[in-house]
């Protein structure tokens, strides 16, 4: 009977040695809703639907630009630089008195000698739409596009005529040397030229020889640098 009694007070004690068991982890809670009034009320890119923050259904209207609660729109990247707008075309420059950098449009009371802007089309036979300025050893702002017969390289003569007007059997012939660039085809000889006769008797070989009734006029590349640090010369873009 003892030993009855000893198991069963060892199987109580053993019941009692039990741990107890461990309480539920805590759910974490999804936060509450955000009340709201209008899309400003809210977040990112929720919305207010129906008094709630919440993100916009599928085919849901995206709040338009400039709308209330809309940020602005970003502006687009520049690379530390901004965007360069084109440079004028010679012929614009040459109206605006600017075709050769640092030197000024004349002005009314100008004293300094004023560099004339000559720029003529060209036909198919290299024949001028306008007579050049013919003073001698003039500064003159010339341009012109050759796409016959060009000699587009520094070296070479291209030669022009104009007839006289109302009389075709005589006129002037234009010798051009200098300045010269091909672009796409055509050459373009422009900058700064000067009426002068060519010295150089190889070269003068190369232009043809006068016709009875027909006088010559020569233009050669002139020094743009030093036409503009003498502070001389302005360009004349009026009549």
């Amino acid at each position: 009977m003892k030993q009855f009694f000893g198991v069963l007070a060892l199987a109580m004690a053993c019941a009692a040695c039990k741990p107890e068991p461990a309480a539920p982890a805590a759910t974490e809670q999804p936060p509450a809703p955000r009340q709201c009034s209008a899309d400003t009320d809210c977040e990112g890119n929720e919305i207010c639907d129906t008094g709630t923050c919440a993100m916009p259904r599928s085919g849901a209207n995206p709040i338009q630009p400039g709308a209330p609660g809309a940020s602005a729109p970003s502006a687009p990247p520049t690379d530390g630089a901004q965007a360069s707008t084109p440079p004028l075309g010679s012929r614009a420059m040459a109206e605006s008195g600017d075709l050769v950098p640092g030197i000024p449009t004349c002005k009314p009371d100008d004293n300094r000698t004023p560099i004339p802007v000559w720029k003529p089309t060209v036909d198919a036979e290299n024949t001028l739409s306008v007579a050049p300025p013919q003073t001698p050893d003039q500064v003159v702002a010339l341009e012109l596009e050759v796409r016959t017969d060009a000699k587009c390289n520094d070296s070479d003569l291209n030669v022009f005529k104009i007839a006289n007007p109302g009389d075709a059997s005589g006129g002037v012939q234009v010798t051009v040397r200098g300045n010269s660039q091909e672009i796409d085809g055509v050459c373009h000889l422009s900058g700064l030229y000067r009426n002068a006769p060519i010295e150089d008797k190889k070269l003068a070989r190369q232009a043809p020889k006068l016709e009875d009734g027909w006088s010559g006029v020569h233009f050669s590349a002139a020094d743009a640098s030093e036409v503009a640090s003498s502070n001389r010369y302005c360009v004349q873009t009026g009549g």
